[in-house]
C-alpha cells in the first residue's frame, strides 16, 4: 500500500460526508417535518414526537454497527463501505418522495419512521467502517490526523446540509417550502451517492486487516470478545463519549430548533448561526486530529471538556441576549471545542482495540453512545426547558455531562500512570 493512499482516503471520506448530509437533513428540517407529518394542536408535543422519531433512527444504529462491524472484522473492511452507501441513499430518496399526513394520513409518519430506521442501520455500519478504514489506511505516525478525517467528514456533511437548507429557505417562500421545496435537499444527494458508491467498489483492503487475516488472527465473535476482555476500556471511553455525544446533538442537531421554538429566532437567522458553529467544528477536527499525533489524545480531550464546561452557559446567555456578534463568537468557540474533543476521539477509540475486533468495537462505541447519550439529548433538553426553568437548563445539562467526562479522564490518566509521568517530567525539567 502506498504511503498516502489518496484514493482510499477520498472515497471513504466522500461517502461519510454524504451519509451525514442525508442523515441530518431530518433534524435541520424538524420544524417543517413536524407540521407535515405530525400535525398536532400542541406544537411542543409535535416537536417531541418529531425528535423521538429521530431517536428511533438512532436506536437502529447499534444494529447496523453490530452487523457491519462483524462483516468488517470477519470478512472485509471495504465491502461494508459500498453496501452502507446504497443502504443510506435509497431511504433518503424515498423520504423526499414521501406523501405527507394530509395526503395519506397515519401511513405517512409510519413510513417516515421505517425509513429513518433503515437510515439508522446504514449509518451505524457506515460510520464505524469509515473510521476504521481511514485509521488503518495510513502510516502509524499519521493515524491521529487521518483518523480524525472521519469526523471532519461528519462536519462537512453537516455544513453541506446546513448550507443547502439555508439556500432553500432563503429562496423559497414559506408556502413553497411546506409545499415542495423541503424535498429538494433530499434529492440532491442522489447523484453524489451514486458516484461515491462506484468509487468505493474499487477500494483496496487495509494492510492491518490483510496481515491479521494472513496470520489467522480473525475470530468468530468479535462482539463477545470485546465485551469479555475490554470492559475497563469501554467504561473509560463511554465517560468521554457522554460529553461528545450530548454536546454534538444538543448544539448541532437541536440547537436550531431551540432557537426557533424557545428563543423566537426566525429560521433563516437560526440556520445562519448553526452553520457558523458547524464550520468551526469541522475546522477544529482537522487541527486537533493533527495535534493528536504529537500530544496525548486524552490531554487534548480533557482540555476541551474543561473549556466546554465554562463555555456552555455563556453560549446560552449569548442566545438569550440576542447580540449578533456575541452569538457569532460563542458559536465559533463552542463548535471549535466540540471539534477539539471529537476530532481527537476517533483515533483514540481505534487504537484502544486490536485489529481483529476494531471495526466492531469502534462501531459499538460510537453507535451505542449515540443512542444512549445523544439521541435522548434533544428530548431531555426540551423537557428541561419546559419543566426546569427555561433554556438556562440546557447549559447546566451540558456542564453536568462535562463533569462526568473530566472525572472519567482523570481516573484513566491516574490508572495508566500518565499523571505521575507528567509530574516527574516537569520536576526533571525544573531541576535541569
Amino acid at each position: 500500500m502506498s504511503k498516502f493512499p489518496i484514493k482510499s482516503i477520498i472515497s471513504s471520506s466522500i461517502g461519510n460526508v454524504l451519509e451525514w448530509y442525508e442523515y441530518t437533513l431530518y433534524a435541520y428540517f424538524a420544524t417543517v417535518i413536524a407540521k407535515l407529518f405530525f400535525p398536532m394542536d400542541n406544537h411542543f408535543v409535535a416537536m417531541i414526537v418529531t425528535f423521538a422519531t429521530f431517536a428511533v433512527g438512532l436506536a437502529a444504529r447499534p444494529i447496523g454497527g453490530i452487523i457491519f462491524g462483524y462483516i468488517g472484522d470477519k470478512y472485509s473492511r471495504k465491502q461494508t463501505l459500498a453496501i452502507t452507501m446504497l443502504l443510506m441513499s435509497i431511504p433518503t430518496m424515498c423520504i423526499g418522495l414521501l406523501p405527507t399526513y394530509e395526503q395519506i394520513g397515519i401511513l405517512a409518519p409510519i413510513l417516515l419512521i421505517c425509513l429513518r430506521i433503515l437510515q439508522g442501520v446504514a449509518l451505524g455500519g457506515e460510520f464505524g467502517a469509515s473510521c476504521v478504514y481511514l485509521y488503518e489506511s495510513v502510516p502509524q505516525n499519521k493515524r491521529g490526523f487521518f483518523g480524525s478525517i472521519a469526523l471532519t467528514g461528519v462536519g462537512c456533511g453537516l455544513v453541506l446540509s446546513a448550507c443547502t437548507i439555508f439556500i432553500v429557505e432563503s429562496v423559497a417562500t414559506e408556502e413553497a417550502l411546506y409545499s415542495y421545496a423541503w424535498r429538494i435537499p433530499f434529492f440532491i444527494s442522489v447523484v453524489g451517492s451514486i458516484v461515491a458508491y462506484y468509487m468505493r467498489k474499487n477500494l483496496l483492503e487495509t494492510e492491518d486487516f490483510v496481515i491479521a487475516k494472513k496470520n489467522g488472527l480473525l475470530i468468530g465473535n468479535p462482539f463477545m470478545e470485546m465485551l469479555r476482555n475490554h470492559k475497563t476500556t469501554l467504561v473509560g471511553l463511554f465517560a468521554i463519549f457522554l460529553t461528545t455525544q450530548v454536546s454534538f446533538f444538543v448544539v448541532f442537531i437541536y440547537g436550531k430548533t431551540m432557537m426557533i421554538d424557545f428563543l423566537h429566532y426566525d429560521s433563516h437567522t437560526a440556520g445562519k448561526f448553526n452553520l457558523f458553529t458547524v464550520i468551526s467544528y469541522t475546522i477544529a477536527t482537522v487541527i486537533f486530529g493533527y495535534l493528536s499525533d504529537k500530544i496525548n489524545k486524552r490531554y487534548i480531550i480533557l482540555c476541551g471538556t474543561i473549556a466546554l464546561f465554562f463555555s456552555a452557559p455563556l453560549f446560552i446567555d449569548s442566545l438569550k441576549a440576542g447580540d449578533t456578534l456575541q452569538i457569532l463568537l460563542m458559536s465559533l468557540l463552542l463548535g471549535a471545542l466540540i471539534g477539539m474533543t471529537e476530532g481527537t476521539l476517533n483515533p483514540l477509540v481505534a487504537e484502544s482495540f486490536p485489529t481483529n475486533i476494531r471495526a466492531t468495537s469502534v462501531a459499538f462505541c460510537w453507535n451505542f453512545t449515540a443512542v444512549a447519550f445523544g439521541g435522548a439529548a434533544p428530548i431531555i433538553s426540551m423537557w428541561l426547558i419546559e419543566n426546569g426553568g427555561g433554556v438556562d437548563m440546557v447549559g447546566y445539562y451540558l456542564m453536568s455531562v462535562c463533569v462526568v467526562t473530566i472525572i472519567g479522564i482523570g481516573l484513566t490518566l491516574v490508572r495508566k500512570g500518565w499523571v505521575n509521568t507528567v509530574i516527574l517530567q516537569v520536576n526533571t525539567n525544573r531541576h535541569t
